[in-house]
C-alpha cells in the first residue's frame, strides 16, 4: 500500500510538472509572438518615416532652385542643406536620423526667411507649391514620429514587464530606440499666462 501511494504521489508530481512545463512553454511562444508582432510595427513605422524623409530630401534641390533663382547671394544656407540632405540621406540609426532631421527643419527656417524677403518669391507658383508640399510632408514626418514612439514605447514595457522580461532577456532583445527631438523648444510646454 505505502509503494502504491509513492507511486501516485510521483506520478502526481510528474504531472504537475508537466502542466506547469506546458505552461511555461506555452506563455514562452505567446510573448515571443508578441515581441514579433511589435518589432514588426516598430521596423514599419520606421520605414513610414523613412519614406516621408526621402520624399522631403528629394523635393530640397527643387526648393534650393526656386529659391535660388531669387536669391543666388544667400548661397551659404544652400549649402548648408545640401550638405545636410547628403548626411541625413547617409543615417543609418534612429539617433543619427533624428539628429539630422531636427537640422533640416532648423534650416527650413532659415530657407523660409530668406524667402520672406523676395516678394516675387513668395507670389511664385511654383514655389508656393513646394512651400505646401513641404509643409504637408513634416506634418507626415510628425505623425509618423509618433506612431514610431507609440510602437517603441509598446514594445519597451513589455521587455521590461515581467514576467516577459524573462522571455525578452532569453531572447536577447534590447529596448528600441525613441525618434525623439533634442530641440528644448519643442520639448518645453508653452507658457500660458491667465
Amino acid at each position: 500500500m505505502t509503494f502504491g501511494i509513492l507511486v501516485l504521489l510521483v506520478l502526481y508530481l510528474l504531472a504537475t510538472l508537466l502542466v506547469v512545463g506546458l505552461v511555461a512553454l506555452g506563455y514562452g511562444v505567446v510573448t515571443y509572438n508578441r515581441f514579433v508582432r511589435l518589432l514588426t510595427h516598430v521596423e514599419a513605422a520606421l520605414s513610414d518615416v523613412d519614406v516621408l524623409l526621402t520624399k522631403r530630401n528629394n523635393l530640397i534641390p527643387n526648393l534650393i532652385e526656386a529659391v535660388g533663382g531669387y536669391a543666388g547671394h544667400e548661397s551659404g544656407v544652400f549649402k548648408e542643406i545640401t550638405a545636410l540632405r547628403a548626411k541625413a540621406m547617409q543615417a543609418t540609426s534612429v539617433e543619427e536620423k533624428a539628429q539630422h532631421e531636427e537640422n533640416l527643419r532648423g534650416l527650413f527656417k532659415s530657407l523660409f526667411a530668406v524667402a520672406e524677403s523676395y516678394p516675387g518669391l513668395k507670389a511664385d507658383a511654383n514655389f508656393r507649391q513646394l512651400q505646401q508640399t513641404l509643409q504637408e510632408l513634416e506634418n507626415g514626418i510628425e505623425a509618423g514620429r509618433r506612431s514610431y514612439n507609440v510602437r517603441v514605447r509598446e514594445h519597451n514595457i513589455l521587455l521590461k514587464s515581467f514576467p516577459a522580461n524573462l522571455v525578452g532577456n532569453f531572447l536577447g532583445r534590447t529596448p528600441c530606440t525613441f525618434f525623439a527631438s533634442k530641440d528644448e523648444q519643442e520639448r518645453q510646454l508653452p507658457k500660458v499666462d491667465f
